[in-house]
Parts: structure tokens; C-alpha cells; sequence
């Protein structure tokens, strides 16, 4: 039985609840980098494009310089005042820019993605910020036997600043906290594979992890992953392997800490017509202790007064894990679905959970237009201690741009995010819309994905 105590305090008579954030926007341009993700869930180090494959990436070295201003506007919950809900809606407007490049050299590629905007709205209910995201990725084949690869992810991502699922992100750290109206991540990676024969490798991976928000009542998270997986070719399109991995999470105030163990099949084919699809499956052992930390609020009479239930937890559990991915890229059009379940550091107030998700993206240019569909869900369970609620998450976004003349496009973006379960907030629905024009050096239209 836990030890709970209740410290109540004061609450203003407003209480700002920002937009949320977890999914996709701003991605960058239409031209690709790569992004390394690292899921505890799979144990697995994926690769996969964070833009639009255009045959300028494909086909030679690329570099790309843009330029953007958007008018927006938002709908979203943005205050509770005395204890009801106000919806309402703000006018906006946002510039920025980036680069995205990749460089192929002789047995490897460097690839490399900035986004940078600042947002502001006329109403002083959303939030104002920046939203920065930086990526790098580095492969390199050292002999016949021994390649490399490096990766780098970093950002801040403000509430009324973007809404971000598909950005290259870690994936197993960057879930949504719809409370904070600011959270900040960075990633870091190395994997190294030895190749014994022209079927048989072995590939051995690590990386680190950080995020944080500034909602008080949320933890910061810092861990690493380790993972060795032997991988045998039994054909020329289809590898079949096993993987290991350790993760290690720890949070901020005495929060407590999670070792987490998982072991996995995997299986990857490629099919004709550049199809092709990965599965794992296999177990994950957790074991989570500390002191939990739950924001609370009471109304009491007519005065609405919040504080934090606390109490220690020391737990173990075993999660299945599996992941199905099946892609399809040609030099003007991509489609990417992604579902399964694993375990991750979660959103700062859940702790270590069990994240139940699916991605949709689709993407295609024809001669001056690129059009971008995206879709994700996500369902978090907090496995550390048993206080905490089910949180789920569902969005989706389009976009669309169009080259009025050389380095100058016109860009339409929507977006829809729906959550719920997340104490006081019930059924969320939240909408962006956003016009506006962009320069870029490459002619190429600023897109979704």
C-alpha cells in the first residue's frame, strides 16, 4: 500500500493550459536527411527519411537554404477559469529557415537537417517561442568487414510553436506532456557492424538520450541504450536476426530510475518495386522504483486548488514488444506505416510505460507540387507504478506546396490533434491552419514530409 500525502496549494484563477504538441509538424523541406530513432521497444537502431525523397537527394550530393513566413491560426484549450474549460481560438503568424544537405563519398554519406522558426500569436492565452530541431548522420564503411555510423539529434519545441511526431526526434524519450509548454530533447548514437561473411553480420549499437519540460510537476529524463544483434542474410532480399538490449532511465527529484531488458526476433525483406517491411517480436523485462510525484486538482467550494500526490513504488513487469514496418520510396512519392508496441522513458509524468502506436506518412511531387499526409496514434500506460491514468493521443496533418516561380513557393499546412485521459483534460480537440510563402534555394517546395 502506498504512502500518499496530499500538499494542496493555492491556485491561480487562471490556469494556462498551452496547446499540445505531439505530432507532425514542421518538417523541414521537401528534400530528406536521415534520422537515427532508437526504441527501447524493438532494440533495434532504424534509420529512416524525415522528408520527402526527391530525385535531387537521390540522384547527386544536395544542399538546400529556405526561407519561410506563415500566417496561422489555432484552435486549442488554452484556459480553465474557475473550474470550466474555455475554448478558444488566436491569429498567429511565424518566420524561420534551415538547410538540409547530404554529401555521398566514397562507402559513406553525411546527411544534415536544421529547422529553426519563432512563433507569436495576438492572444496572450498560446504561447509565443521558438521551435529549433537539428539532425546529423554519418556513415561511413571503414573496410570489408567494419562499417560506422554516428548520429546527433537535438531541439526545443514549444506548445504553439509545432506540432512535431514526425521529426526527427528519439523516439523512445520524445512523448508529449500536453501540461508544459516547452520541452527540450537531445540524442546521440554510434553503431558499428562487422560483416564475418557476405550473410552473416553483427551489429553493435548505443546511444544517449536527454528531455525535459517545464511543467513543474514533470521529470526529466536522461538514459542510454546499449544493443548487440547478430543479423544472417538467407537471401539477397530477406535477413532474419536476434537482438539484445539494455536501457538504462533515471529522473530528476529522487523520481526514481528503470532498468529495462528485452530480447527479439527480427525479420526484414525487400520486395520488388522498392517495397519493403521489418517485424520484431520478442519480451521486455522493467524494473522501476522511486518516489511518484501526481498533480492533482480539487474544487472545493468555488476555490480550485491544485497540489501533488506522492508515494513510493518498486515494481517489475513484462511487456511484449513487437514493431511491423512496411515502406515504399520511388524517386517522387513515399509511404511509410509504422505500428506496435514497447517501452520507453515516457512523458515526464508517467514515467516508464508502455507505448501502444501506429504512423501513417505519404508523400508525392508532380512537376511544381508536393503534397504530404500524415497520420499517428499513440496510447501510453505507465508499468512503473500503478497510480498512474492511461494517456492516448491521435492526430493528423496535410500539406501542400506549389513553385509559383524559381526559389519562390506557395505553402498550405493543416493540422488536427486529438487527446485524452490526461487528468482534467477529457477529449481535446485542437486545429491549425496555416498559409503563407517560403524561398528556397533548390526550387523545392516546403512540404509535411
Amino acid at each position: 500500500m502506498m504512502d500518499l500525502t496530499l500538499a494542496a496549494q493555492k491556485t491561480r484563477n487562471t490556469l494556462m493550459i498551452p496547446a499540445r504538441r505531439f505530432c507532425a509538424l514542421a518538417l523541414l523541406s521537401a528534400v530528406a536527411c536521415c534520422a537515427q530513432q532508437s526504441d527501447a521497444s524493438s532494440g533495434d537502431v532504424v534509420v529512416q527519411p524525415s522528408a520527402t525523397l526527391t530525385s535531387q537527394i537521390l540522384d547527386h550530393d544536395f544542399v538546400n537554404y529556405f526561407l519561410f513566413g506563415n500566417g496561422t491560426y489555432d484552435t486549442n484549450l488554452p484556459v480553465i477559469r474557475n473550474g470550466a474549460s474555455t475554448y478558444g481560438g488566436a491569429f498567429g503568424w511565424d518566420v524561420g529557415g534551415g538547410v538540409t544537405a547530404s554529401h555521398t563519398f566514397k562507402g559513406g554519406q553525411f546527411s544534415l537537417s536544421y529547422r529553426g522558426d519563432y512563433r507569436h500569436y495576438n492572444s496572450t492565452g498560446y504561447g509565443n517561442g521558438t521551435t529549433q530541431n537539428l539532425s546529423l548522420l554519418f556513415n561511413k564503411q571503414l573496410s570489408r568487414r567494419w562499417g560506422v555510423g554516428f548520429s546527433l539529434g537535438g531541439g526545443i519545441l514549444e506548445y504553439g510553436g509545432s506540432f512535431y511526431s514526425m521529426e526527427p526526434t528519439n523516439a523512445s524519450t520524445d512523448i508529449t506532456n500536453p501540461l508544459a509548454s516547452r520541452s527540450r530533447f537531445a540524442s546521440a548514437g554510434v553503431n558499428v557492424t562487422y560483416s564475418q561473411t557476405r550473410r552473416l553480420s553483427y551489429v553493435f549499437s548505443g546511444a544517449g538520450f536527454y528531455s525535459s519540460y517545464n511543467y513543474s510537476g514533470a521529470a526529466r529524463s536522461l538514459g542510454g541504450t546499449g544493443t548487440a544483434s547478430v543479423q544472417y542474410r538467407t537471401t539477397a532480399r530477406t535477413t532474419v536476426g536476434g537482438t539484445y538490449s539494455h536501457s538504462y532511465y533515471t529522473y530528476s527529484s529522487n523520481f526514481g530510475s528503470s532498468t529495462i531488458d528485452g530480447g527479439f526476433l527480427t525479420l526484414s525483406h525487400t520486395f520488388s518495386s522498392r517495397w519493403s517491411a521489418n517485424l520484431s517480436a520478442g519480451e521486455t523485462h522493467s524494473h522501476s522504483q522511486g518516489t511518484i510525484t501526481l498533480p492533482v486538482t480539487l474544487l472545493l467550494g468555488q476555490q480550485l486548488v491544485s497540489g501533488y500526490i506522492t508515494g513510493p513504488y518498486n515494481r517489475s513487469a513484462n511487456t511484449p514488444s513487437f514493431q511491423l514496418g512496411v515502406s515504399h520510396y520511388l524517386k517522387r512519392s513515399s509511404v511509410s506505416l509504422t505500428g506496435g508496441q514497447g517501452v520507453n522513458a515516457g512523458n515526464g509524468t508517467y514515467l516508464t510505460s508502455k507505448d501502444q502506436f501506429v504512423t501513417l506518412t505519404v508523400s508525392f511531387s508532380h512537376r511544381l507540387s508536393n503534397f504530404g499526409l500524415g497520420g499517428s496514434y499513440f496510447r501510453l500506460t505507465s508499468i512503473a507504478n500503478t497510480v498512474s491514468n492511461t494517456y492516448s493521443s491521435a492526430n493528423f496533418s496535410a500539406s501542400y506546396g506549389y513553385t509559383l516561380k524559381k526559389y519562390i513557393a506557395l505553402n498550405f499546412r493543416y493540422d488536427f490533434i486529438h487527446y485524452d485521459n490526461f487528468y482534467a483534460l477529457q477529449g481535446v480537440n485542437e486545429s491549425r491552419v496555416s498559409l503563407g510563402v517560403s524561398f528556397s534555394s533548390k526550387s523545392v517546395p516546403l512540404t509535411l514530409f
